[in-house]
């Protein structure tokens, strides 16, 4: 037998950093049935698609996009300054993660609980016959599994199958050696659609958790101390730690904006109450991606320009970012705009914590 599922979306898309979320979001859409004829809400216009630029012509992708937004949020994942599955950093800005973390099933549950899936798990210890026939069972029924195989960083999707022949889904369609069973890592096999089980005020206490964590906190405190304290010797691992700190929320807190901003998406699903969200809306706007607002998003521009970094030193520093370092110029700025990016979070968590006093 033989069978491939349709409506792929090759991943990351866009700026995706997060493999695992770009891989369960190129899932969801195969697995809830998104095509290029479903509806989709463009932020950027406020109103549903009516293709005014190229980028309505793989509404697909866009699909993809608003819920990797949606999955990145839920999972608290676009409120911290770097990611759990990274172990160069010791401690994480987020709780409930620490080093070693590899995607623990509390919280692939919580993310199964606000899309709304049911899945089996497999690791490399489970028959090869188990999974392959769980995997085909699931295929058949239209839904794709994520596996983890030899780059135990790296995740890709099961879409389709030949015999034994596995049909994989990245950055490319492609087959599978017929040895992935012996680097299997991890398998999540998607195995239907379920009511999302996440209320939104539950969502809204997990990003408070996120943003008021003592980590998170305490993370302002480190930045300035370094900054206080650059030499000729830690130059350039100082303006390495400023540029590593900078390239996730320029990122993250732009993905959990637009989920907040989006109108029709899996978090504007659960929403129970339009005036709160309303409310919500329009903070995470204005503090992460409203252009001149001091936003979030803008400000991890500036921190890079005043490392001398940008996609022309592919996003990370050269000998000329420790030259500037160096420069009390330089480190004042850098301490404003890191003074800003923590007051953004600051003020999206209160407002947050008021509108929770309302439901």
């Amino acid at each position: 037998m033989k069978k491939i599922l349709e409506h792929q979306v090759p991943f990351p898309v866009d700026a995706e950093s997060d493999n695992f979320t770009a891989a369960l979001a190129s899932a969801l859409v195969i697995a809830r049935g998104y095509t290029e004829e479903t509806s989709y809400w463009c932020t950027q216009n406020r109103c549903y698609c009516i293709h005014c630029s190229p980028c309505g012509d793989n509404l697909s992708e866009r699909h993809q996009t608003s819920i990797y937004h949606c999955l990145l949020t839920a999972s608290t994942l676009a409120f911290g300054f770097d990611y759990p599955w990274d172990d160069t950093v010791d401690p994480h800005s987020l709780p409930g993660f620490s080093n070693g973390w590899r995607w623990d099933d509390n919280f692939v549950d919580e993310l199964a609980r606000f899309a709304g899936f049911s899945y089996l798990r497999f690791d490399g210890t489970s028959a090869q016959e188990e999974v392959l026939s769980t995997m085909k069972c699931s295929l058949d029924a239209g839904f794709p599994t994520l596996l983890r195989l030899e780059n135990e960083m790296a995740w890709i999707l099961a879409v389709g199958y030949d015999a034994d022949t596995v049909y994989g889904l990245d950055s490319q369609f492609h087959a599978l050696p017929d040895n992935w069973h012996s680097m299997l890592r991890d398998a999540i096999v998607i195995t239907d659609n379920t009511a999302p089980d996440m209320s939104y005020k539950e969502l809204l206490e997990r990003i408070v958790s996120a943003l008021s964590y003592d980590e998170h906190t305490a993370l302002e405190s480190v930045i300035m101390d370094a900054l206080d304290h650059v030499t000729m010797e830690n130059a350039m691992d100082t303006a390495g730690m400023m540029c590593g700190i900078c390239s996730v929320p320029i990122e993250a807190r732009w993905h959990a904006a637009e989920a907040f901003i989006g109108v029709d998406n899996l978090l504007c699903n659960i929403c129970t109450n339009k005036e709160i969200h309303s409310r919500l809306s329009d903070v995470f706007f204005a503090q992460y991606t409203k252009d001149g607002n001091g936003e979030t998003h803008g400000i991890g521009w500036q921190i890079w320009s005043a490392l001398g970094v940008g996609p022309e030193t592919g996003y990370d520093i050269t000998p000329q970012s420790a030259d500037l370092i160096l420069q009390k110029k330089t480190q004042d700025t850098l301490k404003r705009l890191y003074a800003k990016m923590f007051e953004n979070d600051r003020a999206v968590c209160a407002e947050i914590r008021d509108c929770l006093e309302q439901l």
